[in-house]
């Protein structure tokens, strides 16, 4: 019986592994999360979001350079399987361009970013996307600069779009 339990143990713990692997990664329209010196809680996207009332229509305008709906200056980032787009990335930035998404492990999803305006460049980066929780957090490693390379770091919300139909 107990060469039984190892065995059935094993193949749940192999069946778990493949499972976690099989993850997809977090795609998406998520809200920028504008206080990037904090590391937001959920409680805050919620918050957040309950103040802007992010839609697909206005990060769309936004996205194609029309302007904002309200008062507030709201960012937006767009993740499909493909692209990473931002709505505040600058000419020459590294926020925006293919990529590529490497294995789902738990809330952590490793991808590289190939940016549109340096195609020559790779960015290595995680997302982190707790289930059960609003905030993604998107990590972009060694991203050059004046001063060298550096982590940059950035918070998004999750929101519901009551706008669709």
């Amino acid at each position: 019986m107990r060469l039984g339990q190892t065995i059935g143990a094993l193949l749940a713990a192999s069946f778990a592994g493949v499972l976690q692997a099989l993850a997809e990664a977090p795609t998406g329209v998520f809200l920028w999360f504008p206080e990037q010196g904090a590391v937001p809680s959920s409680a805050d996207c919620d918050a957040l979001v309950r103040r802007i009332r992010p839609s697909r229509e206005k990060a769309d305008a936004l996205l194609w350079g029309r302007a904002p709906f309200g008062s507030d200056m709201e960012y937006y980032l767009f993740l499909d399987q493909r692209r990473m787009e931002t709505t505040y990335a600058a000419e020459g930035d590294y926020d925006t361009g293919s990529i590529r998404f490497g294995q789902t492990r738990g809330d952590k999803t490793a991808f590289e970013l190939i940016p549109d305006d340096h195609p020559t460049v790779t960015i290595a980066g995680n997302i982190i996307a707790p289930a059960g929780s609003s905030v993604v957090n998107v990590i972009l490693h060694n991203v050059p600069s004046f001063n060298g390379t550096a982590d940059r770091v950035t918070y998004f919300c999750r929101f519901e779009d009551d706008t669709e139909a």
